[in-house]
């Protein structure tokens, strides 16, 4: 795991210990992307590392509206699933 990925990892642990069910990619990128240096979001290290921790299991998301949030664990809760307003019935992966 690189630099940016842990950096990613480590926000989003932070975030999901202080309460929140799930945390926006937005947010993510917006945590760990310096203030000074905008143009490192289309660095591939920041493009692609929560796609990377998704694809390796590290990490799990659901996808309400175009906008991916980021959880811990295999399956969302039942109280994300309706803070984001989705049916448990439905497939909350977006397959």
């Amino acid at each position: 795991m690189g630099n940016v990925e842990s950096q990613m990892l480590e926000y989003l642990n932070a975030r999901l210990d202080a309460g929140a069910l799930a945390v926006a990619a937005e947010e993510i990128l917006d945590a760990v992307v310096p203030r000074e240096h905008p143009e490192l979001r289309e660095k591939p290290a920041y493009r692609y590392g929560l796609d990377r921790l998704l694809r390796r299991g590290v990490i799990n998301a659901v996808d309400k509206d175009g906008r991916r949030y980021y959880f811990i664990g295999n399956v969302p809760s039942l109280e994300l699933l309706q803070m984001l307003e989705l049916s448990p019935r439905k497939d909350p992966f977006g397959r």
